[in-house]
C-alpha cells in the first residue's frame, strides 16, 4: 500500500539482512527502493543520528 505500517517495519529487517549478505542488488529494484525509502524516513535518520550507525552482520 501507499501508507507506512508496522508491516513495513517488520519487513525492513529481512531486507536489511539480505543487503548485508550481499543478496540485494539491481536484480531486485523494488526491494532496493523499499530499503531506500526506509532509510530516507525522518524517524530512521533520527535513530541513526542518536544511536550511531549499526552493523547488522559483522
Amino acid at each position: 500500500g501507499n501508507e507506512f505500517t508496522a508491516a513495513d517495519i517488520q519487513m525492513s529487517f529481512p531486507v536489511e539482512a539480505a543487503g548485508a549478505r550481499g543478496g540485494l542488488d539491481e536484480s531486485r529494484p523494488k526491494l532496493m527502493a523499499f530499503l531506500q525509502r526506509i532509510h530516507a524516513r525522518p524517524a530512521y535518520l533520527r535513530a541513526i543520528e542518536r544511536g550511531g550507525p549499526y552493523e547488522l552482520m559483522k
